[in-house]
């Protein structure tokens, strides 16, 4: 695995998992420690303990042998030597690029304003973080850094992190985050006290601020603050509720929704998916749960997006080709990944409308590389995530009293959506066939917007208003959505 680690004055009954936390060590752990994703595995490089029932499950017989252990599942005892994945995430391909009109642009060659005309714009997503530095007086991007959000290690979605907070992991969590913001700074070249502005959902800034996370999970869902304010030396931008937050504000500001006289669509297609419907006069915006599937959370095989991860893949006489990020050996099917291997599967009538995996790979896995399968699970987190963002949409629709034929541009925002196969995306029913024409990839839009507001102050005064005046509709709460998910959880018919 590569790194070794010693566990160091842990108390009794503490985790490896969390005993690694304490000691600022990262470690995936999609499921937030309970012992269902596997990814959090590490060996003992000597005196293993007993496997529990959990590694027993999830392990093989040869990596039980070899020492390998869940760290969710295994009790820390001082002086252990463990050894960890090296950490390849760090190579992670982070979306930090938007291609909107308007929007700042990167300048070429070094900086030439004095470090007081700098800020930082950052984007903190709930799997990744970018930033970058703008010069305030020109308007210039003069470089990004983009990083995963070490937070994944207590569990990959905000709700996870919620209750971790909640249980009193705040301090460790706000502690992560903050890290991850000075070493992007340092990579940028800026200083500890460069001023930043904050994009990102609301659960990732209460984090950031040391704020409760007790009213955001539990009905009815009250942030302890989403307005615009300052916190330390930073701008926090403002969000419409829990959980449509300062990315979305940011990504409608970034689109232009808020000015325009068309009706558009913006969805986010991240860890969560979050949406908006509107134009200058209305805005109304949801969030629907549909977990971490389209990042490769959740998924047998699944990774972020880095070096060696299945980026696309298409089946040909019965056999998988695929490409990977960086041309490099299969390391694990990353989000755009997972998305084309079902509309593949679907092509080939190796899965059937209701999710169900051809008898021949029902039991091992449909094969897409040596030693990465795609298994009905798999199948199955991708029925519920596309069922939830589709749902979602056509929700959206319907409360803003609008159909198809009124709507001008559907922006698609978030990594995955900068790098998705949209005929591949409306193939497996995840988006909606009608708008194909008009759907624009922006790529990181919270980012853009972030940018726009360290150079602009007329921009902050946008968002204020989106923030404050946007509607919200309660998905969980609406029985059209109830009909709407379990009508998508089918697949279309394929041609």
């Amino acid at each position: 695995m590569g790194h070794r680690i010693r566990i160091e004055n842990q108390k009794e009954g503490t985790s490896i998992l969390q005993a690694l936390q304490a000691q600022g060590e990262y470690i995936l752990a999609p499921c937030g420690g309970n012992g269902t994703c596997g990814k959090c595995r590490v060996r003992f490089v000597q005196d293993a303990p007993a496997p529990s029932q959990a590694d027993r499950k999830i392990l093989s017989e040869a990596e039980i042998a070899a020492g390998v252990r869940l760290a969710c599942r295994t009790a820390a005892v001082d002086g252990a030597v463990i050894e960890i994945e090296a950490g390849d995430e760090k190579q992670m391909d982070v979306a930090s690029g938007f291609a909107l009109k308007g929007a700042p642009v990167p300048a070429p060659g070094q900086k030439e304003t004095e470090e007081g005309g700098i800020i930082a714009a950052v984007d903190i997503g709930t799997t990744t973080i970018a930033m970058s530095a703008v010069d305030t007086g020109s308007g210039r991007v003069l470089g990004t850094s983009t990083g995963i959000n070490h937070q994944r290690s207590w569990g990959a979605d905000v709700i996870s992190r919620m209750e971790a907070s909640n249980q009193g992991k705040g301090g460790l969590l706000q502690k992560s985050i903050r890290a991850d913001l000075d070493l992007l700074r340092e990579k940028l070249g800026l200083t500890q006290d460069t001023r930043m502005v904050i994009s990102g959902n609301s659960t990732m800034e209460h984090l950031l601020q040391g704020l409760s996370c007790e009213t955001l999970g539990v009905a009815p869902y009250t942030p302890v603050d989403i307005s615009l304010h300052e916190y330390e030396n930073m701008t926090i931008l403002p969000g419409i509720s829990t959980f449509v937050g300062a990315d979305i504000v940011s990504g409608i500001v970034a689109c232009g929704i808020d000015q325009s006289e068309e009706i558009c669509i913006l969805v986010d297609l991240g860890t969560n998916g979050e949406m908006a419907i509107g134009n200058r006069d209305r805005i109304i915006s949801a969030s629907t749960a549909a977990g971490p599937a389209f990042e490769g959370g959740n998924i047998s095989c699944g990774v972020a997006g880095i070096p060696g991860a299945v980026s696309s893949m298409e089946i040909t006489d019965g056999n998988a080709r695929v490409q990977t990020i960086g041309n490099l050996p299969p390391a694990g099917l990353c989000g755009t990944g997972v998305l084309e291997t079902v509309y593949e599967l679907l092509k080939e009538e190796l899965v059937d409308e209701t999710g169900l995996l051809d008898d021949e790979y029902f039991d091992d896995g449909f094969p897409v590389a040596e030693g990465i399968v795609f298994t009905n699970k798999d199948v199955r987190e991708v029925q519920l995530a596309k069922a939830a963002v589709r749902a979602g949409l056509e929700v959206l629709l319907e409360e803003y009293g609008a159909d198809y034929d009124q709507i001008g541009k559907l922006y698609i925002a978030g990594g995955f959506g900068q790098k998705i196969n949209l005929e591949k995306a409306v193939g497996i029913g995840l988006l909606p066939e009608e708008l194909l024409d008009r759907m624009v990839p922006v790529g990181n839009s919270s980012l853009a917007g972030a940018v726009m507001a360290a150079c602009d102050p007329s921009v902050l005064e946008r968002m204020r208003a989106v923030g404050e005046n946007a509607e919200e509709t309660a998905l969980a709460e609406n029985p059209l959505f109830s009909d709407l998910y379990m009508d998508n959880m089918f697949f279309p018919e394929q041609d």
